[in-house]
């Protein structure tokens, strides 16, 4: 499960990363839209899949939210409340 590593380019921006990630069950059902029956859309795989980026956040201190119930509205405005930022009117 070790085997993601943050790439070298990403590395200077860490503290600006953030990361979504999604219910495995979902990116799933997704997934077996696009790809029926294959392993890319096992709900193993996603697990697996899931797991493994979760880890890559937790060991480079990269905050992250499961965005599964949430629409783009919402999933910005929580990630500004997380960061600590205030909405501004463009």
């Amino acid at each position: 499960m070790d085997n993601l590593h943050l790439p070298a380019s990403l590395k200077p921006f860490q503290h600006k990363l953030f990361g979504l990630t999604i219910d495995p069950e979902r990116l799933a059902a997704i997934r077996e839209e696009r790809r029926e029956n294959s392993r890319y859309a096992s709900l193993r795989q996603c697990r697996m899949e899931i797991a493994e980026v979760e880890a890559l956040f937790r060991k480079n201190q990269i905050r992250y939210l499961n965005t599964t119930n949430y629409s783009v509205e919402e999933i910005s405005t929580k990630i500004l409340d997380i960061l600590g930022m205030s909405r501004r009117m463009f």
